[in-house]
């Protein structure tokens, strides 16, 4: 058996851990680079007085089985002592409160006729929001249409049986899981997902009983110290060096935070340092920074033009604004809520519910509000235009002073409350179409490189935790492999389902869908025939006076 390399992974995001652990268990070298003060990426966690605040919320869902065994090896507990069971997400309308609806496990067929009655929207349309589940389902086995390029809209419109109200309520819980409208997204990255939730949905997701930092990105960053790992944090890798297909040296540099552009650069001219194996799990503008920088002759694109197709994948910021109410509010659920109609597709989950013994969060709600379509917000030199106008929505739905301005309500804690723009931590879109520029883990051109990230090709589908630890995995694999040290790295693939049994249901159910369509659209017809038909009422004042 030949000596362990030396491996250098760039990134100490969640595909990055994942690789450097997997590799440093089975004897390798191991040098972690992150430019961040804290390890995690998107999973990771800010400072703050008294605790780390996540840089996004998430929701850890059942089927996530090469997550749930990266932290199980990491930490030996099982996971119920660290997150909390869930049975769905919350909706709220405006003017409505204290009145929440939601949906209870909408991949089990034990709670349809409950999710029928659930308030979310009409029967009809809720009849139809789930047969679309399962015609999507179907078309692995009994394809109709082409997947590859067609959004979640697009193939929803194409369906004879569709419904407006079903259609919207599918971009609202989309957008509000993914910060991705259901126009863009791939229906063949969602058909995938949809189908590992269906069949692993016991319960369908879970959530942290702390930060990530406290019950994930730390207990993985001990595991990797106590097995050799050397993590070098806020230094960053500037440049990659690959001469005769090989990747020879990395630049490296000090990674300091530019307020004035929201984004991490680095200082000074910094230095080299030879490589063995190189894993990439940088987001894609670094990748793509990375791959075209440096002398002729020496950059990656160089060796392989095809990675340059990394610039066709887009990536989208969410801000989150970390609200700190003075007193508890009543009637707030523990589970995960989206706004309906919210022109920010605004989202919160109550953090003072779910985390456990932080007493910053005594006696008050503290709420995680994301803005999952922020274009609408201002934009303008001071982010906290933004926050606020997250705030003065968010107002329209819960029963609280928004005040006149920033830092004026009477009823939010400021020294507390946080906003991050998150400029530096942009997520990945499941465009239509991008699947084919992913880059896959490793390219036969150059022999000593591995790409590991969410963006990066995978058979999960949408951008989630679990596609990162399986990309980290396969990067891990792909050293093993071509180095023949240390037992195979093992990649669990989920278990979509009996294809056939989603036809069945797609023609026994059709007729069904079908009434459900009729149903919903005669009460539309019906009640605008009244409306026309139904005498306008004068305004109160002039019928007063008359």
């Amino acid at each position: 058996m030949s000596e362990a390399p030396r491996v250098t992974v760039a990134g100490g995001g969640l595909a990055g851990l994942t690789a450097a652990l997997r590799l440093a268990e089975r004897g390798y070298q191991v040098k972690l680079y992150e430019r961040k003060p804290w390890l995690g990426g998107d999973l990771g966690s800010r400072p703050a007085p008294g605790v780390e605040l996540d840089v996004y919320p998430h929701m850890y869902l059942s089927w996530y089985h090469n997550f749930w065994r990266l932290l199980e090896d990491a930490t030996g507990d099982d996971r119920s002592e660290r997150f909390r069971e869930v049975e769905g997400v919350k909706q709220l309308r405006r003017d409505e409160f204290p009145r929440f609806t939601g949906l209870t496990d909408t991949y089990s067929p034990r709670h349809l006729l409950q999710n029928l009655r659930s308030g979310v929207g009409p029967p009809a349309d809720m009849l139809v929001y789930a047969y679309a589940g399962i015609d999507l389902l179907a078309e692995r086995l009994n394809p109709t249409m082409r997947l590859d390029n067609v959004s979640v809209t697009g193939f929803l419109q194409a369906r004879p049986y569709m419904t407006e109200r079903a259609a919207e309520a599918y971009d609202s819980f989309i957008t509000t899981v993914w910060a991705l409208p259901s126009y863009l997204t791939s229906a063949e990255d969602y058909q995938t997902y949809l189908g590992y939730s269906m069949v692993d949905h016991a319960p369908p997701f879970w959530l942290a009983n702390g930060s990530a930092l406290q019950q994930v990105i730390g207990p993985i960053t001990n595991a990797l110290e106590a097995h050799g790992v050397e993590i070098v944090r806020e230094v960053q890798v500037s440049g990659v060096s690959c001469t005769n297909g090989r990747v020879t040296k990395i630049r490296l540099q000090k990674a300091l935070f530019d307020e004035g552009t929201d984004s991490w650069v680095g200082e000074g001219d910094g230095r080299d340092e030879e490589i063995d194996e190189l894993v990439l799990a940088v987001p894609p503008d670094v990748l793509l920074h990375l791959m075209r920088t440096g002398d002729r002759g020496t950059r990656l694109v160089e060796a392989e033009p095809k990675l340059a197709e990394v610039s066709r994948l887009r990536t989208q910021r969410i801000p989150i604004l970390h609200l700190y109410f003075k007193k508890k509010l009543q009637h707030i659920p523990f589970e995960p809520v989206g706004l309906y109609d919210s022109k920010f597709a605004l989202a919160f989950t109550d953090i003072s519910q779910t985390w456990a013994g932080v007493a910053e969060f005594s006696g008050r709600t503290v709420l995680s509000l994301s803005a999952s379509d922020p274009f609408g917000l201002p934009g303008t030199e001071d982010p906290h235009d933004d926050a606020y106008a997250m705030l003065v929505e968010l107002a329209e739905y819960l029963p609280f002073d928004a005040g006149t301005a920033w830092r004026k309500s009477p009823d939010i804690d400021w020294e507390l409350t946080r906003f991050e723009p998150n400029s530096d931590a942009e997520l990945f879109v499941n465009e239509t179409g991008t699947d084919v520029w992913r880059p896959a883990a490793s390219v036969d051109t150059i022999a000593n490189v591995a790409f590991a990230g969410d963006f990066c090709a995978n058979r999960i589908g949408m951008t989630t935790i679990e596609s990162a630890v399986t990309t980290g995995l396969e990067a891990a694999r792909v050293i093993v492999k071509r180095r023949g040290v240390g037992a195979p790295v093992e990649v669990t693939e989920p278990d979509a389902g009996a294809a056939a049994s989603y036809v069945w249901l797609r023609y026994a159910l059709a007729p069904y869908a079908a009434a459900a369509w009729a149903w919903s659209t005669g009460s539309d017809c019906a009640t605008r025939l009244r409306d026309m038909l139904t005498p306008a009422r004068p305004p109160a004042r002039q019928r007063r006076d008359s």
